[in-house]
């Protein structure tokens, strides 16, 4: 379904910007609540937390970039919350309290609007969040984004920069191939996320989104490198069948794909690995975990390294804005 429309079909500047929030209300219901902790005023407001840190993300969905006529308005509108749920999930976090901004085409139609809402509604009410306001502004006919920033609450937050030599790294899930339904089809780890940033032997945590070969390199202290075993990877059955069509190999896709939405995280060295697992298995049942490497000193070989031969991965690239192919 195309988010924009001939005259046939209800446009936005029918409605005008007055009764577009007054509908975006209505189609939100209990997920928007009234002012002043929700729209109405110029700013909504928040209840202070004194015992918890505050942490703030935001993330886009926009159209010929993150979903095409092929992704249902639905899908398009879950997807926007759920791409901020993982960035939560990789601190930690509990989410809270998010303003969404609609960036669009006079030409956008109402119909579809509906329905990514519909997407929005359901999303922030299974994930028990908020949505207290945002904004609207016109760009030329045929452009959409939704741009939402969402809040989140966490005790001690788990950062990417507190690896070391000899950590183990894991990653959930299985990775590649998002192209064909991951991308907006997936759960985000806040589970798994908050389990991870209680335990004192995880060291660092972030989510999969560009694609483990650059995402991982994020992770590596200074004069580092993780070596990896290719075997233990989690390639996933969407990016071996894109390999079969793509000419690459399914390990490259698992690589380099992006829009996985998996954890990716370090586990002390000292740690008793094996005990670990066990534990995550117990609280995990249903989210895999693989353990893909460990991090070694710099040899110095490159960032990501083929453990058993000890030589460089071709796979070095992943997703990344504004780059020149």
């Amino acid at each position: 379904m195309t988010p924009f429309t001939d005259k046939q079909t209800e446009r936005i500047t029918q409605v005008g910007e007055i009764g577009l929030i007054q509908k975006i209300s209505n189609w939100l219901g209990s997920v928007s609540p009234p002012a002043p902790y929700g729209m109405g005023d110029d700013c909504a407001v928040i209840e202070s937390l004194a015992t918890e840190r505050q942490i703030i993300t935001v993330d886009t969905v926009t159209f010929a970039q993150h979903f095409d006529d092929s992704i249902a308005p639905e899908h398009v509108g879950s997807k926007l919350i759920k791409r901020n749920l993982s960035d939560i999930a990789a601190m930690g976090g509990t989410p809270k309290h998010a303003v969404l901004a609609l960036i669009c085409g006079a030409d956008l139609a109402m119909p579809w609007l509906e329905r990514f809402f519909d997407g929005v509604r359901t999303s922030c009410i299974h994930y028990d969040i908020q949505l207290v306001g945002g904004d609207i502004s016109r760009i030329s006919d045929g452009n959409f984004s939704a741009v939402l920033t969402l809040t989140g609450i966490v005790e001690t937050p788990k950062l990417r920069s507190g690896a070391t030599i000899g950590d183990h790294i894991y990653v959930t899930g299985s990775l590649g191939g998002s192209i064909l339904a991951k991308h907006y089809r997936f759960e985000p780890r806040l589970s798994e996320g908050q389990w991870l940033a209680q335990n004192s032997k995880c060291t660092a945590l972030m989510d999969l989104t560009d694609g483990l070969s650059k995402d991982l390199k994020s992770l590596l202290p200074a004069n580092a490198h993780a070596a990896l075993e290719l075997d233990h990877i989690p390639i996933a059955n969407d990016a071996r069948s894109l390999a079969k069509i793509s000419g690459r190999s399914a390990h490259e896709h698992a690589f380099s794909d992006g829009e996985d939405y998996e954890l990716l995280f370090t586990l002390d060295a000292a740690a008793d690995s094996t005990l670990f697992e066990s534990k995550w298995q117990a609280h995990f049942q249903a989210t895999p975990l693989s353990h893909i490497g460990n991090i070694r000193d710099d040899a110095s070989n490159g960032h990501l390294i083929n453990a058993r031969t000890n030589t460089a991965l071709p796979w070095t690239r992943g997703f990344e804005h504004l780059k020149a192919e």
